[in-house]
């Protein structure tokens, strides 16, 4: 009862409840959703998991990988042409203990008058980015589903945000509120023009930080406790974006910009010491002409880290597109003067550069294979930062 009322205030607040409104047809579930495979060959540098000094880290070359997700959406249109709906994401593959299985669940209504969500979903600036272009399935620039690099370099390699997450969205971090519970809204595009706006009441932090927060976070857990004072965590996240579309003849072009930000609420525990408020932005473009698509953005996210820790970041690649086939060839940097150093690392000027090569063929509508290479550049103040990995990957990615 609780969550019907919740959902029911959500709509309200979007003006849907003024006037009295049947629908048409109940609302039907429908299946859709991703499944990804991929065999990766290649090498990462050995390194030290357990800080230098400690046993050293060889890994094999080779490595197969897959995910995808299940999604469960629903929609039914109003008498006064309002359509409301559920989208619920279910992880394809199993999660180890503790893990959480469901991704995205949310309630959406929208109309005339914009869209409305409510729910466990992504922030604004994460849907609405426009950035660089990628033809290797399940890798690029925005949103990798996998990765390929050693356990030191996870831990320790800072010019990446979060660590290693790449990202072309201003809240795009594995820090930030990613799927906390949250209200979004999304204005009508006019013009070419929309602006979209997300708040997060609150959302737990990370690292052993996450581990004393009881409330919502993006990892799941606590998902229906108020959010204690003074624990350690991030609220009131606020988070605005705007993009613009447009097509003059054979040329289309695609601008983003967005802004997140939020107030840390710091406890006594003195586990949230190296924390502050959290304060990203991000800016990309996207312009296309004869199945040519150059893209390319850059931000600055300081990961709600005290001092100079800031990453700052760039982009760029280009995509070409003729019938079935797609190609791409493009370069994420990061960078940050780490003044704090990592779990493993040593404060200094810490760099991340990722390169990649990527290739796909439409075999059919939802089945595609796709092909291609990358390689993972960190260079930081030691011998762990440094662990550097390429490799080559052949997969296949269906769409249902």
């Amino acid at each position: 009862m609780k969550k019907a009322l919740l959902g029911t205030t959500a709509l309200v607040a979007g003006g849907l409840l003024a006037t009295p409104a049947m629908a048409a047809d109940p609302i039907k579930l429908e299946l859709r959703g991703y499944f990804q495979a991929m065999i990766v060959l290649g090498k990462i540098d050995k390194d030290f998991p357990a800080g230098i000094g400690g046993p050293s880290q060889k890994y094999e070359p080779e490595n197969l990988k897959y995910e995808g997700e299940i999604w469960f959406t629903g929609t039914t249109k109003l008498d006064n042409g309002t359509s409301i709906g559920i989208r619920v994401e279910l992880e394809a593959w199993s999660q180890a203990a503790g893990g959480d299985q469901m991704d995205h669940e949310f309630i959406f209504a929208f109309g005339d008058w914009g869209r409305i969500e409510f729910g466990g979903h992504d922030s604004a600036s994460y849907i609405m980015q426009y950035s660089s272009p990628s033809a290797l399935n399940g890798w690029g620039f925005n949103d990798h589903n996998f990765n390929y690099f050693g356990n030191g370099f996870n831990g320790a390699q800072n010019a990446g945000r979060g660590g290693n997450i790449l990202g072309t969205g201003a809240a795009h971090n594995a820090g930030f509120s990613g799927d906390a519970n949250k209200i979004t809204y999304f204005t009508p595009r006019f013009a070419g023009f929309q602006v979209g706006f997300s708040y997060t009441p609150s959302f737990g932090a990370i690292g052993a930080l996450h581990t004393i927060t009881n409330c919502a976070s993006r990892t799941g857990g606590g998902n229906f406790s108020n959010c204690a004072k003074d624990n350690d965590a991030w609220k009131r996240g606020i988070d605005i974006s705007a993009n613009y579309l447009n097509k003059f003849g054979d040329f289309s072009v695609a601008l983003y910009g967005a802004y997140a930000t939020a107030a840390f609420d710091r406890g006594a525990s003195g586990l949230g010491n190296n924390f502050r408020r959290y304060k990203t932005w991000a800016a990309g473009a996207q312009l296309g002409i004869a199945g040519f698509t150059l893209g390319g953005g850059l931000g600055r996210d300081n990961m709600g880290l005290v001092g100079n820790n800031a990453v700052r970041w760039y982009t760029a690649s280009l995509m070409y597109e003729t019938g079935p086939w797609q190609m791409s060839v493009g370069w994420w940097g990061g960078r940050n003067k780490d003044t704090l150093g990592g779990a493993l690392g040593t404060p200094g000027k810490d760099e991340l550069n990722y390169f990649e090569l990527g290739v796909n063929y439409a075999l059919a509508p939802g089945v595609k294979l796709t092909a291609g290479a990358f390689t993972y550049q960190g260079k930081g103040q030691d011998r762990n930062e440094n662990a550097d990995s390429w490799a080559v990957v052949f997969g296949t990615a269906l769409t249902f």
